[in-house]
């Protein structure tokens, strides 16, 4: 098997590079984005798209997130590495039914604007990479999508407030 490697385009976000990381930087920032609230309100606005939204038992604390996903199983992420202002590389926990990497890099434009580019390292074999190789190179570019969407300052004042209140 060959490591394959799939690049988002560059994305710009409309928030501060720092408000940025340090929102990325804890994953218990995903909790809220990711309740089961949330995931049904964003099925209601994809529409038939979200179909194959199936993500399930989510739960984050600042340095990993666990959860379920159709059909393909319980899956877990830790944050193995982070360049303060610059990248944070997540790898899949062993267990996972996928192994891979995922990183994360956040360049600054001006003070209220940055970009990002995700990168996804995973192992597949040649029928592997046949079948599912341009639905990653899509997926990849749909999350770095939705990461434009998210309204990072509203999570970096929350995640500010909160840090004196959560005991470690």
């Amino acid at each position: 098997m060959a490591v394959q490697k799939y690049t988002s385009n560059v994305k710009i976000i409309n928030w501060s590079n720092p408000i940025v990381y340090h929102s990325l930087e804890n994953l218990r920032f995903l909790n809220t984005l990711l309740s089961p609230e949330n995931i049904e309100r964003a099925k209601q606005q994809m529409g038939e798209k979200a179909n194959k939204l199936n993500i399930e038992e989510f739960t984050a604390d600042r340095d990993s997130c666990s959860f379920k996903i159709s059909p393909v199983g319980n899956i877990t992420l830790r944050i193995v590495e982070r360049d303060p202002l610059k990248l944070i590389k997540l790898v899949s926990e062993q267990g996972s039914p996928i192994s891979f990497k995922l990183w994360i890099q956040i360049l600054p434009i001006n003070e209220t604007s940055c970009k990002i580019r995700l990168t996804l390292h995973t192992e597949l074999n040649m029928m592997m990479k046949m079948m599912v190789g341009k639905k990653l190179d899509q997926g990849i570019n749909q999350i770095a999508d939705a990461f434009t969407q998210i309204p990072f300052g509203m999570i970096q004042n929350l995640n500010q407030n909160d840090f004196n209140n959560i005991i470690e």
